[in-house]
């Protein structure tokens, strides 16, 4: 196999007409991409639970780019381009995406919300920008309350060095998708989500908010692509919770949301917009000199605990084989995470 793309989390490698994602015990939180320790056998468990959801969401119809799995840490998927915009005078420019391209990447992530949880940016960015609820068709300023049925949709930037959220104007002057195109991201996300949803209570857990990301496939008669399901589904990409306990990277985020580097990782990219820079690693290292500390060793037990007792859930509801020891199961992570969260 080539290696063709290491990521912060997964590496990507050429297999003769397939893709092979190789999950790594790597993490990255905030953007800042690989994190100074690795987790013990999260890679195993993500690569398990890609491939329990894919084959799951196939069955209720919604396809994706999942082949097979081929290993304890890896899958096979079909290949799709990235075609990633330049940056060009202070500004990304998504040119490449004028002549309709087919089989590749959806340059934006879709964000679903079901419920607002702990640590979420809506509320925020619309305190500082009251006109974008009108974008998201909301009548009122949502609260920790709120529920949302359907699912409330929002999209960002995919391959920008930081995500950016996007109005429906600012979709619309990047001509990189149609209005048919979008309402089809809008739909398939809302067929993801309800199907997540059942599958998720059914052992106890809470989806709260996620993001999906899918690729352009052939064209249909009608002139617009067809959409696949793309990347990874998991606690990477999803915030669930466990009577009460956040189960997915969020519980990564909370421990590392009270130590400075998060504050300085804040403002460098509030620094790094003002110069309209894509550095703001740069300015968080060099300027405000701070990097991520280490996790101790109780955090990583934890954190290990919480991708396996998730996976050997996940796996047994859709009928695949538990991928980790019968004992590591969600009761368990919680009297421990419990324990780490007060500490």
């Amino acid at each position: 196999m080539e290696l063709i793309y290491k990521g912060s989390v997964k590496d990507l490698y050429k297999n003769g007409d397939s893709l092979v994602f190789n999950y790594s015990n790597r993490y990255s939180i905030f953007d800042w991409g690989e994190m100074p320790n690795e987790i013990p056998m999260k890679g195993a468990a993500l690569a398990s639970m890609a491939a329990s959801f894919f084959e799951y969401l196939a069955k209720k119809g919604i396809p994706s780019h999942f082949v097979k799995t081929t290993g304890e840490n890896t899958i096979a998927v079909k290949p799709v381009k990235v075609l990633r915009p330049e940056w060009y005078e202070g500004q990304y420019d998504y040119s490449v995406y004028k002549d309709v391209p087919t089989n590749c990447l959806v340059p934006l992530e879709v964000i679903f919300r079901k419920f607002l949880g702990q640590g979420n940016s809506l509320e925020g960015r619309l305190k500082k920008n009251p006109a974008y609820l009108q974008d998201l068709q909301l009548t009122e300023m949502p609260n920790a309350s709120t529920v949302f049925s359907p699912a409330l949709i929002e999209f960002s930037t995919k391959l920008e060095t930081s995500d950016r959220y996007l109005s429906r104007a600012e979709i619309a002057q990047m001509n990189i998708v149609t209005d048919e195109e979008l309402q089809n991201l809008r739909l398939n996300t809302q067929a993801v989500v309800q199907e997540l949803e059942k599958l998720f209570a059914s052992f106890g857990v809470k989806l709260w908010d996620g993001k999906l990301e899918f690729a352009f496939g052939d064209k249909e008669p009608s002139g617009a692509r067809t959409l696949l399901l793309v990347d990874s589904i998991g606690p990477d990409e999803l915030r669930l919770t466990y009577e009460g306990l956040p189960l997915s990277k969020e519980f990564l985020r909370q421990l590392y949301a009270p130590t400075s580097w998060h504050a300085a990782v804040k403002k460098a990219k509030e620094m790094a917009q003002e110069r309209k820079t894509q550095d703001w690693k740069g300015i968080c290292r060099e300027e405000l000199r701070e990097v991520p500390q280490s996790l101790n060793p109780a955090q990583i037990e934890v954190s290990s605990l919480l991708y396996q007792a998730l996976a050997n859930e996940v796996a047994s509801v859709v009928g695949r084989k538990k991928p980790f020891a019968e004992e590591l199961n969600l009761k368990l992570w919680h009297q421990k995470a419990q324990k780490v969260l007060e500490s």
